[in-house]
């Protein structure tokens, strides 16, 4: 691809994570071996439940098929009822039995330690795991999202002894103190999008501030997150302490009910989010953290330094893992003036990616999840044709044997009204919208649902720190898009895209509640 530069090092597989043909094999076969990161008919991971510190059978057994080849079907345990109602209560008994949330904070992050090393050490069979069943390439998956979960669970490990509590000022007769204390049971619920990662930014901070946890990933995605919580067990978090339940939305609805938890943390869509909330005021008032869609835009004004390596950054912002990002930059909204030349740098930008297999080496455009989510994309783009809106590439699906593709696309004349512009897409198709001044820049801007991220590109500071602060949005990237690998700033957004911050200091003291102590000393 023209121009591509990934935002991965490049690493160096374990010879024993892979499988490598022996010399008997054919010489085609033999080729194609060489081409993969690993045999992924050689990927049987366990199915099951994770309850109570070991495995369980589920009540029923489902299929998850490899969104990069449907012909490879994997075993999956479905929890029943019953078996969330034997996690929630393993994880109560757990928290209460095991001295988890009172153990002194040091030793609890000793034991996240732990888990962060073996979580590296076994990084080569996690990323397999998340890479036959997700969209995660492989490669990213090694180099970032597992990095990433052992980084969090250090990370928070340090923060379980560094937030103390408070003596408030009161009279000399009296003492008056601010303690924290964990909730005890979070429910927490993961997306498919990036499996572990969106997992650790939950289950972390939880067990770092001294919660029991039930996890549920999603129903297309359970693999790599089980294998978690047997690691959690083995560095020496008590038995239940952590466990992992599969199923769809009735598990997750049956979990976030359950009158023995605590608080409710969902990575998700908007509308599963407002079904999450009403779910758990049915039980009682529980707190609820949601981190959900996003219509990201990039806010192009005709001063921005060094087009062509920011059309390489646009064209990333809205291909990297396909579309399927809650963060992507899906709007490029773009000055006039400089439309026309920037519009095609980026078009240039998007093409050349090589779809594939998540075990490819070759592969720079991995498939999209499901014949659901594509039918979407292409729902949403054949409709907003429809509206008005121009192709200027791509458009339509992939021809593909075995997954499902779609092509990097750009829209151009997206208005308002343009289901482009108003529906989260998650998928390669870039919504252009052009303004005249910095006033129309920050309207088009500000979306009427969704404020999760934006970036603003210019070589004016002052303009820059301007739209920063009239874009409504949790996050705002000035000459840059995507979250690093740093884990200091909390992540959250605004209107329909949330409630409440994962990462930094607030993904950690959410899962903290306060306590306020009296004494009376007397005269």
């Amino acid at each position: 691809m023209a121009g591509w530069r990934t935002p991965f090092p490049p690493i160096t597989i374990n010879s024993k994570a892979t499988c490598w043909p022996t010399p008997s094999r054919l010489p085609e076969r033999h080729e194609r071996f060489h081409s993969m990161f690993f045999d992924p008919r050689s990927v049987r991971p366990s199915p099951g439940l994770f309850i109570g510190g070991r495995r369980v059978v589920g009540a029923e057994t489902r299929q998850v098929a490899s969104p990069s080849d449907f012909s490879i079907r994997l075993d999956a345990g479905w929890a029943s009822q019953g078996q969330v109602d034997e996690a929630v209560m393993s994880a109560r008994h757990a928290w209460k039995d095991s001295g988890w949330g009172t153990m002194a904070p040091r030793d609890r992050a000793n034991i996240l330690y732990r888990f962060a090393d073996l979580v590296d050490a076994h990084s080569a069979e996690i990323a397999a795991l998340e890479a036959i069943a997700s969209a995660r390439i492989y490669s990213e998956a090694m180099a970032r999202d597992v990095k990433v979960v052992s980084g969090t669970l250090r990370f928070f490990g340090e923060y379980a002894d560094k937030v103390e509590g408070q003596v408030t000022a009161t009279s000399r007769s009296s003492l008056s103190m601010v303690v924290h204390e964990p909730y005890g049971v979070v429910a927490a619920i993961a997306p498919w999008n990036f499996p572990l990662i969106l997992a650790a930014w939950k289950f972390a901070p939880a067990l770092a501030a001294g919660n029991a946890v039930v996890l549920k990933p999603s129903e297309l995605t359970p693999f790599a997150t089980l294998r978690l919580a047997e690691l959690a067990v083995e560095a020496g978090v008590p038995q239940g302490i952590f466990n992992v339940i599969n199923g769809d939305g009735n598990a997750g609805s049956a979990l976030v009910k359950h009158s023995e938890v605590d608080y409710v943390t969902f990575t998700g869509s908007s509308a599963t989010g407002s079904r999450i909330m009403a779910d758990a005021a049915m039980s009682g008032l529980k707190p609820v953290s949601l981190e959900l869609g996003g219509k990201g835009p990039q806010v192009v004004f005709a001063d921005a330094p060094d087009i062509e390596r920011l059309a390489q950054t646009v064209a990333r912002g809205i291909t990297y893992n396909s579309g399927q990002v809650c963060f992507a930059g899906s709007r490029l909204v773009v000055e006039r003036s400089v439309a026309d030349r920037f519009i095609d740098l980026v078009a240039d930008a998007m093409t050349g990616l090589k779809p594939g297999e998540t075990w490819s080496k070759e592969t720079s455009i991995p498939p999209i999840i499901n014949e659901k989510q594509i039918e979407r994309i292409d729902s949403i783009v054949r409709d907003s044709v429809s509206d008005g809106a121009e192709i200027l590439i791509g458009g339509s699906r992939i021809d593909h044997d075995t997954a499902l593709f779609f092509q990097p696309t750009v829209l151009r004349g997206v208005t308002t009204e343009n289901r482009a512009y108003r529906e989260e897409i998650f998928g390669p198709v870039l919504a252009v919208q052009e303004f005249e001044d910095f006033d129309e820049a920050i309207a088009l801007a500000n979306h009427p649902d969704y404020g999760l991220t934006a970036s603003v590109h210019t070589a004016d500071i002052t303009r820059a720190f301007k739209a920063a602060q009239r874009i409504e949005s949790g996050t705002v990237w000035l000459n840059d898009w995507g979250r690093r690998t740093d884990l200091t700033a909390p992540f959250g957004g605004y209107k329909k895209s949330g409630i409440g911050k994962d990462m930094g200091r607030a993904g950690y003291e959410k899962y903290l509640k306060s306590k306020a102590i009296w004494l009376e000393l007397g005269e």
